[in-house]
């Protein structure tokens, strides 16, 4: 049975930073930036996809830990994504939330991220939206949002079916853009008169 519990009870929450992209590879020191433009398409980050920046502030920059999930609190866009990567060095720009998950909770960071990414999450996480022009998701108002969190076997359970409609969808969009390449050929054979 499930459970109702807060983010904040189950994840620390802490904001991201303010960076400037790298205007030379020497300026970089290996730090990448995500931005939410980074995680539009996916719900794991990847650092592949990812600019160089230059960090200005003093002492150690604030990377990003394997397990992390990032919550785009910004703008309309309201989705998560889990950074599961042990090398990369990625800052978060401030656009983000960064949730991390405690030692002993009885969540995984994967879940945490579909559980956000959730589509009736997604409507109650338009409601706290505040702002005119551009919207934006709190610290403190995600911290006491409260998600359902049922038992662990149920989670993997999820994930292995969201893991399972994912592919199915790929698949789906790959057969497609195959097809779309296939008839766009016959079309041109036709009007060249290469095929009768």
């Amino acid at each position: 049975m499930s459970q109702s519990v807060s983010i904040g009870d189950i994840a620390e929450v802490r904001s991201g930073y303010t960076f400037r992209r790298a205007t030379s590879e020497s300026d970089a020191n290996g730090l990448l930036g995500l931005h939410i433009g980074d995680i539009r398409e996916t719900s794991v980050v990847d650092p592949s996809r990812l600019s160089a920046i230059e960090w200005q502030s003093e002492g150690r920059p604030p990377v990003l830990e394997p397990g992390d999930v990032v919550f785009a609190a910004k703008g309309s866009y309201n989705r998560a994504a889990v950074f599961r990567d042990e090398e990369s060095q990625v800052v978060p720009s401030n656009q983000f939330l960064v949730l991390r998950v405690r030692n002993s909770g009885p969540i995984s960071p994967e879940f945490l991220c579909w559980t956000l990414n959730y589509k009736e999450t997604q409507r109650r996480l338009a409601e706290l939206q505040s702002g005119t022009s551009i919207f934006s998701i709190s610290k403190k108002a995600l911290q006491i949002f409260t998600v359902s969190l049922p038992p662990r076997e149920t989670q993997n359970k999820l994930l292995r079916l969201n893991a399972l409609w994912e592919e199915e969808r790929r698949l789906s969009e790959a057969l497609i853009e195959n097809g779309e390449t296939m008839v766009q050929g016959m079309f041109q054979r036709l009007l060249t008169g290469a095929v009768e």
